[in-house]
C-alpha cells in the first residue's frame, strides 16, 4: 500500500468505530428514555433518525498497534447526507493531526500535503472505510446499532453536562458485529462491548464501544460524544 493510500485508509478506518462527558454516579433516578432498552433504544433511534444533524466527537486512548483513527469532531448533516471536521491519528507509526475531511454527494475529499491539497483519489470502497456522511442512516447507521444492540442492562443514573446540572441514564450490553460492519465493513468482532448514555429526553449522548474495529489488532474502545442535535449547516465540496 502507497503512503497516500495508507494516510486515506489510517485517517478513514475509525471514523465510526467509535472525551466523554464528565460524570458522576447518583441515584437521581434518571428515566433515560424508558424503563427497557426495548423503549429507551427505539426512542434514541427516533430521534437521531429524525434530526436534521449533529456534532460529534469522537476518540479513544487506546493504541491498536495499527494505523489507526484517535480522534474526530465535526458535524453530520442528514439530508442532503454530509459531514465535515477533521480528524487525527497515526499512519505508518507517525502521528497526523487535524487533517480536515468533507463528505458530500457521495464523494470524500481528504485535505493533506502527501495527497497534494483536497483529494477524491480515495473512497470509502476502496479503503474498506465508512463513509462518515451515512452515520445517520437510519437503516445502517449508529442509530441502527443501537436497536440491534443485544442483552442491554439498565444501570445507575449519573450526572453530567454543563455545569453537571444534567442527568443521564447508562445502559451496558453488546453491539452486534453485522451491526457494527455495516458502517465499518473490516470489523473484526462478532460482538462489541457497548455503553450508552441517554438523558432524560430520550436522546443518545454518547455511546462507548469496545472490540476489535481493525484487522490484526488489539482491542480499541472507541468514545462517541453527541454534543449537538438538530443542527443544520451548509457543506459544499471543496474547490
Amino acid at each position: 500500500m502507497t503512503t497516500p493510500t495508507r494516510v486515506a485508509a489510517g485517517l478513514l478506518t475509525g471514523l465510526l468505530a467509535v472525551g466523554g462527558l464528565s460524570a458522576c454516579s447518583g441515584d437521581d433516578g434518571g428515566g433515560g428514555g424508558g424503563s427497557s432498552w426495548s423503549e429507551a433504544g427505539a426512542k434514541a433511534k427516533e430521534l437521531l433518525d429524525g434530526t436534521s444533524g449533529i456534532t460529534v466527537s469522537i476518540s479513544t486512548t487506546d493504541d491498536p498497534g495499527v494505523d489507526y483513527l484517535s480522534s474526530a469532531t465535526g458535524t453530520i448533516v442528514a439530508d442532503p447526507a454530509a459531514f465535515e471536521g477533521e480528524v487525527s491519528g497515526k499512519v505508518t507509526g507517525f502521528a497526523v493531526n487535524d487533517v480536515p475531511v468533507v463528505s458530500t454527494g457521495g464523494t470524500l475529499w481528504i485535505n493533506h500535503p502527501l495527497l497534494g491539497g483536497w483529494s477524491d483519489r480515495f473512497q470509502p470502497d476502496d479503503l474498506c472505510a465508512p463513509d462518515p456522511a451515512t452515520l445517520l442512516s437510519p437503516d445502517s447507521g449508529v442509530s441502527n446499532v443501537l436497536t440491534s444492540s443485544t442483552d442491554v442492562e439498565k444501570g445507575e443514573s449519573e450526572r453530567g453536562g454543563k455545569d453537571n446540572k444534567e442527568v443521564f441514564t447508562t445502559w451496558s450490553g453488546t453491539a452486534t458485529g453485522d451491526a457494527i460492519r455495516e458502517i465499518l465493513p473490516c470489523a473484526e468482532g462478532d460482538e462489541f462491548g457497548a455503553t450508552y448514555r441517554v438523558d432524560d429526553d430520550g436522546y443518545l449522548r454518547t455511546a462507548r464501544l469496545t472490540g476489535v474495529f481493525f484487522p490484526d489488532a488489539e482491542e480499541v474502545t472507541y468514545t462517541i460524544d453527541v454534543t449537538g442535535y438538530d443542527v443544520t449547516k451548509d457543506i459544499t465540496a471543496p474547490e
